[in-house]
């Protein structure tokens, strides 16, 4: 496996096409092939041995070659040490295995509701970072008192620019049908307006309720309808679900997939008591609460996904019990059709061996 490897990586070179002619063939010797089968998988062992350096105290989360590292601390200036401590070794790691960083991309945020808690300086090697009080990560924008405002008037504000185009496609010009502008809304606007919803489901009422006034524009757009007309039965006529109901749905889903997670650091939250001073609804407030609501419609408990649990069982070579049958009733005569031996095949396949009985292999 360690010669295919290198023989896949290794003296690569690409070119590229414009306008029918071919550039120079130029050596690739850094990363893996984009769209690479493998790609995914060899990069993520190449980084697999960087969460393990970081010091006690830090934790961190990667996904592909996002990485975000985070200290709860009850002083900013003990958080700014250990982060610190932090980026050192992420900065020898990336010397050690050339790898750049951006320096653009890579900002610091203090999350505090105190006003006397000030962000200290962290440097990635000789750069100090810059501060931002409205990160965002994975598409979710966070703001440092959590109340989760910048990322719900990002999500509207590209709900309204989307809405615009089904405003254009229903008016006289067009007159795209109600399934039409429905799709469209489905994939294209509705999706902005929920976008990472269990992380921020937790935001205040009327941040929330400037989503909901996006999804009402809409289905005034999809029914004709004026705007005294009720929302539950513009609902009703569309079919289109509540946004608070597709919300809490998300949140129940996520929350199982926490507690069937041994090894996820949200498993053990999911489970132990919440003790906060702060009158502060937060995920874990909110699943419980819909778990408290919905508890007749619940499963009673969940079930730990195992990997090793996934898998079929192996194909044993003794089986001593195999039938071979190559004879089908009804076909007398090497004369016949493929296709009347077939159809009389698959007949008697499904009559003697019914598809619910077979062992996939």
């Amino acid at each position: 496996m360690l010669s295919w490897i290198r023989s896949f990586l290794h003296n690569r070179r690409s070119r590229v096409t414009v306008s029918s002619r071919l550039s120079r063939r130029v050596l690739i010797r850094h990363g893996v092939p984009q769209g690479g089968v493998i790609s995914p998988t060899l990069f993520l062992i190449f980084i697999n041995d960087l969460l393990p350096e970081l010091p006690k105290g830090v934790k961190a989360a990667l996904y592909a070659d996002d990485l975000v590292m985070w200290c709860t601390e009850e002083h900013s200036t003990t958080a700014t040490y250990r982060l610190q401590l932090a980026a050192d070794k992420l900065a020898a790691w990336a010397d050690d295995w050339c790898v750049k960083i951006n320096l653009e991309k890579s900002t610091t945020t203090l999350f505090t509701l105190s006003p006397k808690q000030k962000p200290g300086v962290i440097k990635l090697g000789d750069t100090p970072l810059r501060n931002d009080d409205e990160p965002t990560y994975l598409g979710v924008t966070f703001d440092k008192r959590l109340t989760w405002k910048p990322q719900t008037q990002k999500a509207e504000n590209k709900a309204r620019r989307k809405l615009a185009i089904m405003r254009k496609l229903a008016g006289t010009n067009w007159g795209a049908s109600e399934k039409t502008l429905k799709t469209l809304y489905e994939g294209t606007v509705r999706p902005q307006l929920e976008y990472g919803a269990p992380a921020w489901s937790s935001a205040c009422k009327s941040n929330l309720q400037a989503l909901d006034k996006v999804q009402n524009q809409a289905l005034r757009i999809l029914t004709g309808a004026m705007r005294s007309t009720p929302i539950k039965t513009m609902e009703s006529l569309t079919g289109v679900q509540p946004l608070i109901t597709r919300r809490d749905t998300k949140t129940l889903i996520q929350a199982e997939k926490y507690k069937s997670l041994p090894k996820h650091p949200m498993n053990s939250r999911m489970e132990k008591p919440i003790r906060n001073r702060l009158k502060r609804s937060s995920f874990v407030h909110q699943s419980r609460s819909l778990k408290r609501q919905y508890l007749p419609h619940l499963p009673e408990s969940t079930l730990p996904l195992d990997a090793t649990g996934t898998c079929p069982t192996p194909w044993e070579a003794n089986q001593r019990v195999l039938e071979i049958n190559t004879t089908v009733k009804g076909v007398t005569s090497r004369d016949m059709s493929d296709t009347s031996k077939k159809a009389l095949t698959l007949a008697m396949i499904a009559d003697h061996y019914p598809e619910e009985a077979w062992i996939s292999h």
